[in-house]
């Protein structure tokens, strides 16, 4: 007897252990037996998540809710109750709760918890629309979580826990009565119509699989978060597929809608292809690649885009790229783009066409040739770039600032330049608004010319004086986009090798500017240089950057850069003036830095902010955090040397998120975010919130993804 009862105490006590221990993410412990739901850790966590249920009946997202609070939380908990913008079915919100408290009702018969299960059902209920359809939040809600929302199996997921409540199956005997049980079935029962209403057509009007969100009115496909796009999108279209072939006595549609989703996985599925991941998911040290493997078994991309059908990856700038490699480390690692769940349906369909309609069972395998393999599709489609989108074709040999000077001076709409492979060696000065340069290609697109202050060949032009640099941006040059260039300014090269004074290969004293997809080299200082005289903002993309001196990234006013390559050797890489605004800043993310020989990251002489982002650096960056360029020195000192020193009174602001350096650092690289006014989460660091939504740069690169795609 006494063994028996310190077995069960070890038995209990290890369950309350794991229980008190960190419980997986965002999840609740709903894996637990039954035995757990009758302990008082599981009365613990149940408490919590009544304290978490919303006025309206529902939760919100991505809190872990076994948690223990102390009393500053709680507090706060309660006076969230009120809320009625942040209930949700998103990422198993709600839906998850509902299952606990039901289990936690069963285990000990506690009224309190029948309640709030009750109002959690009562809350999915109130949330569909006439049409069939489920949002993602609801009452409140903005934006795309309007749309009909299969993403993540949000509304899958919905349309399961009302089924099963309507079916009395465990755990939900008893604790709804027959008219609950009637609203659940019916309310599921229009969930299938929805799915049915809103599974796509191709253009040849064959029905194929569905979106992570359509239109609540038109039932079109919508997007969502920037990254997800209107697509085919494979893992909430088999979430829903397998949903359908649990239907007991499926119609006629139900049956064409299953089969029509089936020949669709088979027809674009992909072989010979693994996805290859290590570190910890979403981890600075993660990395994420799509590799060749003739022994794999079959995957789908997440996203299929709606032209080609063919797979696509994207960054949190919302343009569709073909490759992994080609978006940013946080998207790249943070974000299941390929997958295997279509393939979980293949037996489940064998059985389900032989018991439901063997006459028109489509053939499918697992084993044949995927869309990647026999022609049917282009994996990587490179985009194209057609002549007649631009008002000017500049070829080698041409000039580039004549094609500029065929411009209005005030272009209602973009003037769009092409510029054709070829080296041209001249001086491009800009002095209108909304100018859009392309080259045809990066690499072999090159403009370049060798100049100093001192040896400028053009001092002025049409009445106003000239920077010296490659590319120059006047005052009122705004608007300017240029992509697909190499711009490099030789002079410490080409005429006095080793020198490394101010060499700008772009100068510019616009706003809202532009540059992606372009190398822009320098052998001196202050290689790219936007410089406004007031609120400056630009953005750059896709840049390669590569200096020998120092400050070659050094904007003034706001800036914000992604996925750029910047190289340097031996001197400071980035620089920052924001004494104009307190919110001024320059933000790099997902960006890699590297150099020739030890480099110091950054330096600042005046007030400034920065904001590092999930980026790379190579044990050539110092273990050094970004200083004042003038550190220790005193003002006397510097009035000797004919220099004024600023004292910088808004005081260092430096922050990181995310970033990780070959050989380790001494704890400067660590994440601060928590630091920075307003405490911003990393992924609310975007451009647009860099710019306060004055401005939308990578909106205006989606309306001109025509001619700039790349």
């Amino acid at each position: 007897m006494t063994r028996l009862l310190i077995t069960m105490m070890l038995t209990l006590t290890t369950l309350v252990l794991s229980a008190q221990g960190r419980w997986a993410g965002r999840n609740l412990p709903n894996h637990q037996k039954d035995e757990f739901f009758q302990t008082e850790e599981a009365r613990r966590i149940g408490d919590q998540v009544l304290l978490y249920q919303r006025v309206t009946g529902g939760w919100p997202k991505n809190i872990n809710m076994a948690t223990p609070l102390n009393e500053e939380q709680r507090a706060q908990v309660l006076k969230d109750k009120e809320r009625r913008d942040d209930s949700t079915t998103d990422n198993s919100a709600t839906s998850q709760q509902i299952i606990f408290l039901a289990r936690l009702y069963q285990g000990t018969k506690d009224e309190r918890y029948k309640e709030g299960f009750l109002r959690g059902v009562e809350y999915l209920l109130s949330g569909q629309y006439a049409n069939g359809g489920w949002p993602q939040f609801w009452p409140e809600m903005h934006g795309y979580q309007i749309h009909i929302t299969y993403n993540d199996d949000a509304m899958v997921n919905t349309m399961k826990l009302l089924r099963d409540v309507a079916r009395q199956k465990k755990p939900y005997e008893g604790l709804a009565d027959a008219a609950l049980r009637k609203r659940c079935q019916e309310a599921f029962d229009k969930g299938v119509e929805c799915i049915l209403a809103t599974q796509m057509r191709n253009a040849d009007g064959v029905l194929t699989v569905w979106c992570q969100q359509h239109d609540r009115e038109t039932l079109a496909p919508a997007a969502a978060r920037a990254y997800e796009l209107p697509s085919y999108c494979s893992m909430e279209s088999a979430s829903i597929v397998k949903l359908l072939m649990q239907l007991k006595h499926p119609d006629e549609r139900v049956k064409q809608s299953v089969h029509a989703a089936m020949a669709w996985f088979d027809k674009y599925k992909l072989t010979g292809l693994k996805v290859v991941r290590s570190g910890m998911w979403a981890s600075p040290e993660s990395e994420t690649r799509l590799v060749e493997d003739s022994t794999a078994g079959p995957l789908w991309a997440r996203y299929y885009d709606l032209r080609y059908c063919e797979p696509y990856v994207c960054d949190r700038d919302g343009l569709p790229r073909r490759r992994l490699e080609d978006i940013g480390h946080e998207r790249r690692n943070g974000y299941a783009w390929f997958g295997n769940r279509p393939a979980d349906l293949y037996p489940l369909y064998e059985e389900w066409v032989a018991k439901n309609d063997p006459t028109h069972k489509v053939d499918v395998s697992l084993t044949t040739k995927g869309a990647n393999e026999n022609g049917l599709i282009e994996m990587f489609r490179q985009p194209e770039k057609h002549m007649g989108d631009f008002d000017v074709v500049v070829r080698e040999g041409e000039s580039i600032q004549s094609a500029i000077e065929k411009a209005p001076e005030h272009p209602e709409k973009p003037f769009k330049i092409f510029i054709c492979k070829g080296t041209y060696r001249q001086k491009v000065v800009i002095d209108r608004p909304n100018i859009v340069l392309v080259g045809e290609q990066r690499d072999s697109t090159i403009i370049t010319l060798a100049e100093t202050e001192p040896t400028k060949s053009v001092k002025e032009y049409r009445g106003q004086p000239v920077h010296h640099g490659v590319v120059i941006l006047q005052e009122g040059a705004d608007d300017c986009v240029i992509s697909g260039l190499t711009i490099y300014n030789s002079y410490g090269t080409t005429v006095e090798p080793g020198n490394t004074t101010h060499q700008m290969a772009v100068y510019g004293r616009a706003t809202r500017t532009i540059i992606i997809n372009s190398n822009i080299w320098a052998d001196g200082n202050d290689a790219l240089s936007l410089w406004a005289p007031e609120r400056g903002m630009y953005y750059h993309a896709d840049l390669q950057l590569r200096c020998l001196g120092v400050d070659f990234l050094c904007p003034r006013g706001w800036c914000y850069a992604t996925r750029c390559q910047l190289i340097g050797d031996g001197h400071a890489l980035i620089w920052h003036d924001g004494r104009g605004d307190k919110d001024q800043k320059l933000v790099i993310t997902n960006s890699k830095f590297d150099a020739l020989s030890p480099t110091e990251l950054g330096r600042y002489h005046h007030d400034s902010q920065f904001y590092i982002i999930n980026c790379q650096m190579t044990n050539q960056i110092l273990d050094k955090n970004i200083e004042h360029a003038y550190k220790g020195r005193t003002a006397e000192e510097m009035a000797r040397q004919g220099k004024k020193l600023d004292p910088c009174p808004w005081g260092p602001r430096i922050y990181y998120y995310g970033c990780r350096r070959d050989g380790g650092h001494s704890g400067w690289l660590n994440d601060n975010l928590k630091q920075a006014p307003g405490k911003p989460e990393f992924h609310e660091i975007t451009a647009r919130w860099t710019f306060k939504d004055r401005w939308d740069p990578e909106k205006r690169i989606r309306d001109l993804w025509d001619v700039l795609a790349y």
